[in-house]
């Protein structure tokens, strides 16, 4: 695995992959100096604990997800996903690995709901995208089998497909191709805040929304910041200038978020999405 950006890149993978605890590279992750005397004898803290003080957004962790939702008391959406027939639609490296990412948040949101039939096709979706990125590593070879098995379990299956994207952020890493990880993880982010938005603007009192939408600013931040690596690659500036986009956004929240606000990340977010599907 390259060294170089190393501990950075772990910080990706974590917004990313959710509930893995495999860190690679040497780094580790601290507890906070306001924890528990307890906790601070540990060294690592656990999936939960990272997944929520590094990102704050909801999928594709299945506590956080599950919890948002029950409180919202909405329904399962299908039409806010991305339809797994647009993968016949993606040709290029970059259009395969941010929609990896979209379908990967995509796959967690059906799980989450246990919607076996639409978890499946966005497994098959996922899983086309992995092999036609020959990202061909031991746990994506029996992938779906044990997604099959696992239909009606949603902590395993969470696990599974966290693992999996875990699995196939660090190939990539392993073989040079950041720039390809970084758009799962950009794929990711927006799907997961796109989301967020939609089941806000159904759920009729969307203000329990707010705080975890604001939260996004800083997962966005990190986001940036790896993007900006590459800000001068063709493949990624047009991205990275909508994102900054975004981020000019939440700079004008200052306590919390107002209508208009939320309607411009909305529209802002949602007219992303639609250039990455």
């Amino acid at each position: 695995m390259k060294t170089t950006n190393s501990c950075k890149f772990v910080s990706a993978a974590l917004i990313f992959s959710i509930v893995f605890i495999n860190l690679f590279s040497g780094c580790k992750i601290k507890k906070d100096k306001e924890t528990s005397a307890a906790d601070e004898s540990q060294t690592e803290v656990t999936k939960e604990e990272v997944i929520f003080e590094i990102s704050g957004y909801p999928l594709p962790t299945s506590f956080y997800l599950t919890k948002m939702l029950n409180d919202a008391r909405a329904s399962y959406i299908l039409s806010i996903s991305n339809n797994p027939e647009n993968v016949d639609h993606y040709f290029s490296q970059k259009e395969k690995a941010l929609n990896l990412g979209v379908y990967g948040a995509d796959l967690s949101y059906a799980s989450t709901y246990l919607m076996k039939h639409e978890t499946m096709l966005f497994l098959e979706a996922s899983k086309r995208l992995i092999d036609e990125m020959e990202i061909s590593t031991v746990f994506n070879l029996n992938y779906i089998e044990r997604v099959k098995n696992n239909l009606g379990n949603g902590d395993s299956l969470i696990l599974i497909i966290s693992d999996s994207f875990y699995d196939t952020y660090e190939y990539l890493t392993e073989h040079e191709k950041d720039k390809q990880a970084v758009f799962i993880l950009t794929g990711s982010w927006i799907e997961g805040l796109y989301i967020t938005l939609q089941i806000a603007l159904t759920a009729g009192d969307y203000t329990k929304f707010l705080e975890i939408i604001a939260e996004q600013e800083s997962s966005l931040e990190i986001l940036l910041d790896m993007l900006g690596s590459f800000e001068n690659d063709a493949d990624i500036s047009d991205i990275y200038s909508d994102l900054k986009d975004v981020k000019k956004i939440y700079n004008t929240i200052e306590q919390n978020i107002t209508i208009d606000q939320f309607n411009k990340l909305s529209n802002s977010i949602e007219t992303l999405r639609n250039k990455i599907i």
